[in-house]
């Protein structure tokens, strides 16, 4: 079923017409890279970079990538979240690829639809373009994604017309309605999914008190990155992604509040572990009771984007979180003691009925988590994996 309706995974990190001015302000600021040497990568190195600007406020955070179009110069890039809660590219303006040299040759109308957050599209076949690290162009071939044709509701990532960069990795990609609409013969993909030369993106994110600045302040920042590898780099525990879901999820075997070891997940399920490459604290549903009703150490105030939720309750506390998949698990402590100030203050949102869980059993990890650890998608085999930093 389409339950992706008018947010993504976590709150959204800036919330008013002031706020993204201001941000827009900040990454206006920021040096512009030179354009590409070349047209393309001169080599296949067995890794390469690929740059992130993350945009923080208060205790959440996203992460910016920004694509660009054949035939296009690189100035021309399109600053969008990498979003792990969808799995496809969403760019805001099909007339703006319309407009470029060669567009017939290189894009191709495959069908149309509405795109996750309410904009009708062109559903396009072509290259996707990013800026390496290194100053090279690393190119998407047959790349298949929504194009925007006209402004939808406006509240969707990039306001009425969406920018969204997917990067979650689903098993199979027709667990979600969204990559297989009418028509369509194949379902879509991640883009990153689609060279398999480079099937394994590690998250690199800077350290949490260069991404967070000081309460009510937004801070951008370059210095995070991917970076995409022919072959599995080393130290990672790999599960396989919890099929058949919408959102690239482990299983949460386990969960502790302090010394405390809870019952939660409780025996009902089967419950999702949301991997979220963005965010805040980790958030969970707990319609049986087990943590919710309790009064625990450390309590801090509900964050105001639980107004659409149910009877939630949230702490400070240090968190120890075992994740998995049958057959094997992880297992690692989130401690506000050893974090900067700017991350303090707010560990875990409890509710009964969490409204971001997209009405699932089970708890999204949060950008804390991906702070504490980095993670690994493997596109070819519908893996993730998880190492601490």
């Amino acid at each position: 079923m389409r339950t992706r309706t008018r947010h993504g995974l976590h709150p959204r990190t800036i919330t008013s017409d002031a706020l993204r001015a201001r941000v827009a302000r900040a990454f206006a600021a920021i040096p512009p890279r030179p354009e590409p040497t070349s047209a393309a990568m001169v080599s296949l190195p067995g890794s390469f970079e690929i740059p992130l600007t993350t945009v923080s406020l208060d205790l959440n955070f996203d992460a910016n990538i920004a694509p660009y179009f054949a035939g296009a110069p690189a100035s021309s890039a399109i600053p969008m979240i990498l979003d792990s809660g969808n799995s496809m590219l969403i760019v805001p303006r099909w007339e703006d690829i319309m407009s470029l040299p060669n567009s017939a040759a290189n894009y191709q109308v495959l069908g149309t639809g509405q795109e996750p957050w309410g904009c009708p599209a062109n559903i396009v076949r072509g290259p996707i373009n990013l800026a390496t690290a290194d100053n090279e162009v690393y190119t998407i071939d047959n790349c298949v994604f929504y194009a925007c044709t006209a402004d939808g509701p406006g509240d969707g990532p990039g306001g009425a017309r969406t920018a969204n960069f997917g990067a979650g990795c689903l098993s199979p990609w027709s667990a979600s309605d969204w990559n297989t609409p009418a028509g369509l013969a194949t379902p879509m993909q991640a883009p990153l999914s689609y060279n398999s030369t480079y099937p394994y993106v590690e998250f690199n994110y800077a350290a949490a008190e260069q991404i967070h600045g000081p309460a009510g302040v937004p801070n951008v920042q370059t210095g995070s990155s991917l970076t995409l590898y022919q072959s599995m780099p080393t130290g990672y525990q790999m599960f396989n992604v919890t099929r058949n879901c919408e959102w690239m999820s482990l299983a949460p075997m386990s969960l502790s509040i302090g010394a405390t070891k809870t019952a939660w997940p409780g025996p009902a399920g089967p419950p999702i572990a949301m991997i979220d490459t963005g965010g805040g604290p980790v958030f969970l549903s707990d319609p049986d009771g087990s943590v919710y009703s309790t009064a625990w150490p450390d309590p801090a105030a509900n964050p105001s984007w639980t107004s659409g939720s149910t009877n939630c309750e949230s702490t400070s506390d240090a968190l120890t979180i075992e994740i998995g998949d049958g057959t094997g698990s992880y297992t690692y402590t989130l401690n506000p003691s050893s974090w900067p100030v700017s991350v303090q203050g707010l560990t875990l949102v409890m509710c009964q009925m969490n409204e971001y869980m997209m009405g699932q059993r089970g708890m999204n990890l949060g950008g804390i988590s991906v702070l504490q650890n980095s993670i690994l998608v493997d596109f070819t085999n519908a893996r993730v994996g998880f190492k601490t930093k």
